[in-house]
């Protein structure tokens, strides 16, 4: 058939108008749905997902304190002494996650000469219970932990303390602070009886703004002292210290080559009879950390303060982290000790395996560090 040239227009027109019509009903059926995207953007000046700070024009050179560390170009801030990493590049001889004097870590990063006591008995907080003088508003933090029964617990922000807290007979404490909202570390430390301090306890995390963020958990570890720091092989030396009532307390000898276990009695106070002989002649550490309850009831803080123990005669802890016999303990060292890290110990290596444990590790790092003279 043939089909002249307005029969094919009004062929079409009619096909257009049919499918305006079918698409107006199908249009009016149809449902639409939206999603929000939220962009995270450093330098924005606000602290998003995955973002520790936000500060424009920082540029996360090296801090010497917490409080003076700087954001980076991606948000992260810069290395600085008390992030708990050991940044020689920086001079850094330590870090031990905090800016606080006597407790064997200087505040700038520095070794402090070490004693038998696992820190300095002093203070470092006011004598009352409360937080800040200034009333930020409504952002708070609450905080529940457990330390030594009866005892004086010192809260930090960013390395700057807050207040302090007595605990109960049970050795428990709660605490409410009011602080600027974002990013910031916590720091816990108390004394003991005995007026042994323990270690700091240090945790980061985000404060919400306009609420209350509760913290909870915090175990302060317990404390630790020895008799006597340099002994003969065979000798026994009392190790001992405080921690939560009616606890078993787990001492562990170059972070797990050996493990000993006593239990604390009602007032917290804990002790044990260490036999010498049973450890190698060598500069070894000692830590301890309490344990409590069983199944899903059970709880288990953080290791202590280190403390090193050193068996054999006065100075060979020290010669034998004089690894290139130069009389010093320096980054000379340091660097065979990195050298041979990872290697198995023994006869067949150089002195690199310090307590003679059979490998080349942390252990031997710590003892290192605890004799360094620079």
């Amino acid at each position: 058939m043939k089909i002249n040239n307005f029969s094919l227009h009004l062929c079409l027109l009619l096909l257009f108008v049919l499918f305006c019509s079918g698409s107006k009903s199908a249009h009016a059926q149809i449902s639409v749905s939206t999603t929000t995207v939220f962009v995270s953007i450093c330098g924005d000046s606000l602290i998003n997902s995955g973002e520790e700070c936000d500060v424009p024009g920082e540029v996360g050179s090296y801090s010497t304190t917490i409080a003076g560390r700087q954001c980076g170009t991606e948000c992260l801030y810069g290395p600085y002494c008390g992030d708990g990493i050991l940044q020689t590049i920086h001079a850094e001889v330590c870090d031990d996650a905090n800016n606080i004097d006597a407790d064997f870590c200087a505040a700038d990063c520095s070794r402090e000469t070490a004693n038998s006591g696992g820190g300095s008995s002093g203070g470092g907080g006011s004598s009352g219970s409360g937080g800040r003088d200034a009333v930020l508003g409504d952002t708070q933090v609450s905080i529940q932990g457990k330390a030594f029964l009866n005892t004086t617990v010192t809260i930090l922000i960013d390395g700057t303390s807050v207040g302090t807290v007595r605990t109960n007979s049970r050795g428990e404490f709660q605490f409410n602070v009011e602080t600027d909202p974002g990013t910031a570390s916590f720091g816990f430390w108390a004394t003991d009886s005995s007026g042994t301090r323990s270690l700091t306890v240090n945790t980061t995390f985000d404060v919400t703004q306009g609420a209350v963020t509760s913290l909870n958990g915090i175990l302060i570890p317990p404390t630790i002292r020895v008799s006597k720091a340099v002994v003969n092989p065979g000798e026994v030396v009392t190790v001992s210290g405080q921690t939560m009532p009616d606890s078993t307390v787990e001492v562990v000898v170059d972070s797990g080559t050996k493990t000993f276990t006593t239990t604390s009695d009602s007032t917290g106070k804990w002790s044990l009879e260490l036999n010498t002989g049973s450890l190698s002649v060598s500069a070894h550490t000692l830590k301890a950390r309490f344990v409590s309850g069983s199944g899903s009831l059970k709880t288990q803080s953080p290791y202590g303060t280190s403390l090193a123990l050193s068996v054999g005669v006065e100075g060979k802890a020290t010669n034998n982290s004089d690894l290139n016999r130069d009389g010093k303990v320096n980054l000379i060292d340091f660097s065979i000790l990195i050298f041979w890290w990872g290697t198995p110990g023994g006869n067949s290596n150089p002195p690199a395996d310090i307590n003679q444990n059979g490998k080349v590790g942390l252990e031997d790092f710590s003892i290192l560090l605890f004799n360094w003279t620079g």
